[in-house]
């Protein structure tokens, strides 16, 4: 996946997508770089933690 960059960053090396904007912004911010990866994995797992409920026949022939 490829978008334009929209940072302003002025530099080298060239920002080519949106991830490299991010993690410019997360420098900027004071915060660690790649940090919005690791909050994107942990809030993953936890929606799928909250999506494990049966659902079609399965559910159905329980009851």
């Amino acid at each position: 996946m490829s978008k334009k960059c929209t940072c302003g960053f002025k530099g080298t090396p060239l920002h080519e997508d949106i991830y490299d904007c991010v993690e410019y912004q997360e420098i900027q911010d004071g915060k660690k770089e790649g940090q919005w990866m690791i909050d994107w994995m942990k809030k993953s797992k936890k929606s799928q933690k909250k999506s494990k409920k049966q659902s079609g026949f399965k559910a159905w022939n329980e009851d």
